[in-house]
């Protein structure tokens, strides 16, 4: 498999926000740690370890033993797993809710990127151990967005009625999976090893939780890779003290809107967070319910429940049952790195976006602030359709600048004729040039009507160019049609693959090599999109 890099600052797929995050610029620098390079993560490694608690560590190794004790796992996994208990071992995170088959492509391409960052850390002996860490958003309740995955131009959906913390859905009603496998899959080896995978996670598990954690190991347990479901007493024991001071002072809305605040200031004043804060931003999981905390006049109430707290029953449920309390989108980055000895966070766009806000609360609460990492992005394309585009003249960069300006591009390159009829413009201005010098010899009322005149005739000539091109367009109607075939496969809904795609229709394709090339042809120090050819 052949890869090819296109620097992402050659490439529109990013907000304002993180391209300028890509580009290093001096005005962000005080919203992060340092930006991304081998470098300063292996110097903010020893800040992290000389504020990590010990007894942390142990309570996480604990829970890990424990949600591993049933997990078949690699002998690189049970090693990483006793280099965590050392002192001079750190993680790289990354995360993601539950998605149905892993979901979009991405979800995987996360993954890739934190297993190279840590291969690449590691080859620098440093004196620091780098362990790749996955993080189930397990209690997320967007049941909508993890629910189904396209697969060849085909929606394949959970039906569940259910709802609360979606990583304690039982697993029942998956008549969906059993359903693909009958009749999406078919008896290839890799078919087989899809299959394999499904009756080992889905098909064998009691909850969602259990199977992506397993889905996920299956995939990724020969590199290494941690899984880490924090839905644990044990681990939200660690972080009483930071769910109390959030009840009790609300800090996340507080600290988030001042670093909002200064955003505007320094950087964009029409800067709009990702993410706005709640007054308080953590919830009540209970009895498979997740409702989100609200102030009330005695106290505190749950939103779409009568339930009411006391302040000091709400603490006294927190300290009796801390695994009862789920952190938000903006409070769990603070929740994992109190639990974690993680020195980088790698995610996409939108989650470094609201990575960003987050530094003056992590000040506050005196956790160190990870280094952030955009994840690589990948586009797959097959040998073939790469030689379709070798032959309709679009290189790997065309592809990204839009179907309507590729295909007029293609028009004007494949074209035998002259598409440009602007030099008919400078012929009309000598002609035009004589009626100008007419005006000072008659009524100036003549002067308006060659004005007009020219004007008219200019956009005549504009008018035929576009009549032209859209001729030729019909002329050239078979490498349009061809060209469009290729674009649809490759930007499905006019969007990312990476965005669309599930992971599994290429597995099915390429089979086993397909991790090992990704993980080979990924450098998310280097900032480009990789173009796989299969």
């Amino acid at each position: 498999m052949r890869a090819y890099k296109i620097p992402f600052n050659s490439l529109k797929i990013f907000s304002n926000l993180i391209e300028d995050y890509l580009k290093e610029n001096n005005i962000l620098k005080s919203f992060i740690t340092s930006y991304p390079s081998l470098e300063s993560i292996s110097n903010f490694s020893e800040t992290k370890l000389k504020n990590y608690p010990s007894g942390n560590r142990v309570k996480l190794n604990e829970v890990l033993r424990d949600q591993y004790s049933e997990i078949n796992c690699s002998e690189k996994v049970n090693n990483n797993l006793n280099l965590l208990s050392k002192y001079n071992s750190v993680t790289i995170t990354t995360g993601h809710q539950l998605s149905l088959m892993t979901g979009p492509l991405y979800f995987i391409y996360k993954i890739v990127s934190v297993i190279k960052l840590t291969n690449q850390l590691n080859k620098k002996k440093n004196g620091y151990r780098y362990i790749p860490v996955f993080w189930l958003a397990s209690e997320d309740h967007d049941f909508e967005e993890i629910r189904s995955f396209y697969y060849k131009k085909k929606i394949i959906s959970w039906q569940q009625s259910k709802s609360g913390a979606v990583g304690e859905l039982t697993l029942e009603k998956l008549d969906c999976l059993r359903l693909f496998m009958d009749h999406e899959l078919g008896d290839s080896e890799s078919s087989k090893s899809i299959k394999k995978l499904i009756e080992e996670s889905y098909l064998s598990s009691n909850t969602l939780a259990e199977a992506t954690f397993k889905l996920v190991n299956s995939l990724f347990s020969r590199y290494g890779l941690i899984v880490l479901d924090p839905n644990s007493k044990k681990l939200k024991e660690l972080a009483i003290n930071y769910f109390k001071n959030e009840l009790l002072d609300q800090s996340c809305n507080k600290f988030v809107n001042i670093q909002t605040n200064k955003i505007k200031e320094a950087y964009d004043f029409s800067y709009k967070p990702q993410v706005n804060p709640r007054e308080i931003n953590l919830f009540y999981l209970n009895n498979g319910k997740r409702k989100r905390i609200i102030k009330s006049k005695n106290g505190f109430k749950l939103i779409g429940s009568s339930k009411e707290f006391s302040s000091s029953s709400i603490i006294n449920e927190l300290l009796n049952f801390p695994n009862r309390f789920s952190p938000n989108v903006l409070m769990r980055p603070l929740f994992q790195e109190i639990i974690l000895p993680n020195v980088s966070y790698v995610g996409g766009g939108a989650e470094i976006a609201y990575w960003l806000q987050l530094k003056n609360l992590f000040e506050f609460q005196k956790i160190p602030f990870p280094i952030l990492l955009i994840r690589d992005s990948c586009l797959l394309v097959s040998s073939q359709n790469l030689k379709k585009l070798k032959k309709l003249k679009i290189s790997t960069v065309d592809l990204f600048k839009g179907k309507e300006l590729i295909k007029k591009n293609l028009t004007l390159n494949m074209s035998k004729i002259n598409m440009d009829l602007q030099f008919l413009k400078s012929k009309l201005d000598s002609q035009f040039k004589y009626l100008e010098e007419l005006v000072s010899k008659t009524d100036s009322s003549f002067s308006g009507a060659v004005r007009a005149q020219k004007a008219k005739q200019y956009k005549g000539i504009d008018k035929l160019e576009k009549r032209l091109l859209k001729a030729q367009k019909r002329k050239l109607n078979d490498e349009i049609m061809s060209f469009e075939k290729i674009h649809n496969i490759l930007f499905p809904n006019e969007k990312l693959q990476e965005r669309i795609e599930n992971f599994f229709e290429y597995y099915d394709q390429i089979g086993d090599d397909l991790i090992p090339q990704l993980i080979e042809n990924f450098d998310p120090i280097n900032k480009s999109l990789t173009i796989l050819e299969y």
